[in-house]
């Protein structure tokens, strides 16, 4: 010990033999930290199944009637609502007609979904917003704001988005849904959406 201040010591772990062992606490330390960062993202997937994770507006890894129905009952409000603003707003004839598809085909739907989960179909004339994913309630909401020059491109981006997400959520439920006509139902409409997505995709690449 020099001028008064003494060395740290290293960390001492006492080993079989009753004789100090320096360093391994530091290594059992790190070795404990690395194995829960490994471990972190595996329970995460594992709990998030169905969860606050799968509840979301993309829907992959949904596995359950229950969830799937309320997701893409959710994407069909959406895809109505926002379309119905579109109709209403839009200059372009184009998007005026892909508008007035989106309503048609999405509330048919709509309706088939309601009738192979034995519940009720939704009725458009009402306010569906309460049965809204929170993330297509935000996106519904933004478009409602945007007017002028801006809305048609605006509901474009909008339905562009809601189709990709409607397409994974579809194709991850018919490969890994519940077997039964639910899961039959999503296999049947991803065709139709991801034409819908090609239609979008056209229209934004358009001059």
């Amino acid at each position: 010990m020099r001028g008064g201040q003494s060395k740290p010591e290293a960390d001492v772990v006492v080993g079989r033999d009753n004789q100090p062992t320096k360093g391994v606490s530091m290594k059992l330390m790190t070795m404990a930290v690395s194995l829960a960062l490994a471990v972190t993202p595996v329970l995460a997937q594992t709990t998030s199944a169905d969860g606050p994770a799968a509840d979301s507006a993309a829907g992959v890894g949904v596995t359950t009637d229950a969830v799937f129905v309320k997701l893409a009952t959710s994407s069909n409000i959406l895809e109505i609502r926002s379309s119905e603003l579109a109709r209403d707003r839009a200059g372009s004839d184009a998007v005026k007609a892909f508008a007035e598809r989106m309503i048609a085909d999405h509330a048919a739907a709509s309706a088939k979904l309601a009738e192979v989960a034995g519940q009720p179909a939704p009725d458009m004339s009402a306010d569906l917003s309460g049965q809204m994913d929170a993330k297509h309630a935000e996106q519904l909401a933004a478009l409602e704001a945007v007017t002028g020059e801006g809305f048609e491109q605006a509901y474009i981006d909008l339905q562009r988005q809601a189709h990709d997400a409607a397409v994974a959520l579809f194709q991850s439920y018919a490969t890994n849904g519940e077997d039964g006509a639910v899961k039959d139902f999503a296999e049947a409409t991803v065709p139709t959406l991801q034409e819908h997505l090609t239609l979008v995709q056209d229209m934004s690449e358009a001059p």
